[in-house]
């Protein structure tokens, strides 16, 4: 729970509002994972196809990402990310990484370095 908890605090922390935060994670997977198709987003988003499709059209409608032609499959469309696209994710990570640093400034040394370790040991964890 405090990791969903941390996660959604996080996800708040975006210089400009006018993307969704289910917005934001899709746009987020494009930026990471490059070209893909609605299908795939909508697996890697867990929602069901037409779901996807409003979130991407939104997306489109904000210059973040464009549909092209698939060289692979002429049937399908993929989505990908925009030079705006990039630096909007750019500056969110950006965001995120300030709020949190400040956040960890906070913390006593000990409390950090448990963090650390946490994070390693969450790592592997999500590796298997």
């Amino acid at each position: 729970m405090a990791i969903h908890r941390l996660t959604r605090r996080l996800r708040q922390q975006h210089p400009n509002a006018d993307l969704t935060l289910t917005q934001i994670s899709a746009l987020a997977i494009i930026w990471r994972e490059g070209p893909i198709t609605a299908g795939d987003l909508a697996l890697r988003e867990q929602v069901r196809p037409p779901s996807i499709t409003r979130v991407v059209d939104g997306l489109e409608n904000a210059g973040v990402v464009v549909r092209k032609d698939n060289p692979a499959d002429g049937r399908q469309v993929l989505v990908e990310i925009t030079e705006e696209g990039i630096a909007r994710m750019e500056s969110y990570v950006e965001a995120r990484e300030a709020w949190l640093a400040q956040q960890l400034v906070g913390l006593s040394v000990k409390d950090r370095e448990i963090l650390h370790r946490a994070a390693i040991i969450l790592n592997d964890l999500a590796g298997r």
